[in-house]
This record gives C-alpha cells, structure tokens and sequence, in this order.
C-alpha cells in the first residue's frame, strides 16, 4: 500500500504513514529512514532561508518511484516464499546420514539461500537507489547504472548516492562530509571561487573538500561532484560551470515554478 499523495500543503508523509509492506527484510525501516532523511534536508533549507519553498516539491518527486520500486519487489518475494513453502515438502531423509542425507541438506541449504538472500543482502535498496526524475539535480545525460535490491554499483551520475571511499588515514568520506553541501575537489588546481561565492550570495551552505585517496580514480572520472546534504549527487563535472549561480539555484528550488506545489 502506497500514499497516492506524500504531501499535502504543509503535511508530509514518510515511513510507515507513506507505504506499509509485507514485513519483509527491515525494507518499511530502510526506506522510511531514507524518507525522514530526504525531507529533512529540504524542510531545513526552507526554514533557513536558503531554499525556496518550492524544493519541497521535490520530496514526493524523488521518494515515491523509489517506494514503488520496494513495494513490487517485496510483494513478489513474500509471495514467492509463501507458494515454495506451500508446494515443498521435507524430504525425508534429511537427518540421515551418508551420501543421500548431506545431498538433501545441500539441496534445501541452497534454496533456502537462494530464497532468503535479497532480503538479508539489501545494500541495492540501501545504497543503489537513484533520482532519475528530480527537477533539483544537474543531469548530464548519462544514465544511472542499475541495481537489485542486494546488487548495485557506485556511481557519480547525477542522482546516485556520492560513492564512498577512505580516505588517507582510514577515515571515511561520509564523516568528513560537511553538514550541507559538500564540492568534492579531485584536483586541487580546478578553481571554485565562483561557485563558492554563488553559493555565499544565496546563503546556502557549500563547503570545498580536497580529496586525497587512492580510490578516487576507479570511482570519481570527474574533478569536482557537488553532494547534497543527504549524501546524493547534485552535479559534476570537471570545472565550475558556465552559469554558476544557474546551478545553485537549481539545487535550491528556486528553479521550480512558484505556486505548482504538490498537494497545494
């Protein structure tokens, strides 16, 4: 069961109020987690001052697809558990022992693998999931690679969750990320005063990192990638764009028609 609306004028919906699913995996946890994060980054910008009003538009945009992604696959697999349960029968030699008795319990091992594993293994939902449709993330035209919901590859196309790596001295990525947005410098020659300073104009939080680490090759083919404050990709490239304050705009919601609200 899914919200048709997960906003309606100044009430929004996230968790168990927005989808409820056949207990399954922890995915109501995951992804009610990820919705509460979504929208608390939004709601923060508006109420200080730096985001327009209309970013909030673009919780339901985002967070629904990805919802109903996770209900399809959820129902599928309960369903598939329930009808193997009910058409399998324990064979009967399943506690003897010799050849016959450990063929059995491989056999019944691997399906009950085969079975459970999406829903033990869930790194796709948690971290393959993407924004394809978003009207506050900078696309480039390259489409996003594509998951399971225990499979899924990083990715600095737009909309990806920023890939992780460690960095020099073992410290995460993720911790040295700052609480707003973070521009991920891979070449500390490419210069960012100007989107810093559009930045500063708009009063929204920006804050340059220089990365040093051994993975940023395999996993960053850009020099800089914008990250949001909930840790996916706003934009990137290889110098600041032409029209910088065009993207901090973009990222804001100031981009987004006035007075289109979802719900409204």
């Amino acid at each position: 069961m899914i919200a048709d609306r997960f906003r309606d004028r100044r009430v929004f919906l996230c968790g168990d109020a927005a989808h409820i699913w056949v207990p399954f995996a922890g995915y109501g946890m995951n992804a009610g987690i990820a919705d509460a994060v979504n929208l608390s980054w939004l709601l923060a910008g508006v109420i200080n001052g730096w985001a327009e009003p209309a970013i909030l538009d673009a919780y339901e945009l985002e967070r629904q697809p990805i919802t109903e992604q996770v209900s399809r696959y959820a129902m599928s697999m309960a369903l598939r558990l329930v009808q193997g349960m009910q058409s399998r029968a324990l064979p009967d030699n399943l506690e003897e022992s010799g050849p016959e008795g450990d063929a059995a319990r491989i056999r019944i091992g691997e399906e009950a693998v085969e079975a459970n594993f999406g829903q033990v293994c869930c790194g796709g939902l948690n971290f393959g999931y993407f924004y394809d449709v978003s009207p506050i993330i900078a696309y480039d035209g390259e489409a996003a690679p594509g998951y399971s919901m225990h499979d899924f590859r990083q990715s600095t196309v737009p909309g990806c969750r920023t890939p992780h790596l460690w960095l020099r001295g073992g410290r995460s990525l993720y911790d040295a990320l700052g609480s707003g947005f973070t521009l991920l410098r891979f070449d500390s020659a490419v210069m960012t005063d100007e989107l810093v300073a559009a930045a500063a104009q708009r009063q929204v939080p920006l804050a340059v990192l220089d990365v040093e680490s051994e993975e940023a090759a395999s996993l960053y083919p850009c020099k800089l990638v914008l990250s949001r404050p909930d840790q996916h990709v706003a934009w990137r490239g290889d110098e600041v764009p032409e029209n910088p304050m065009g993207l901090i705009d973009r990222v804001r919601g100031a981009s987004l028609r006035t007075g289109a609200a979802v719900g409204s």
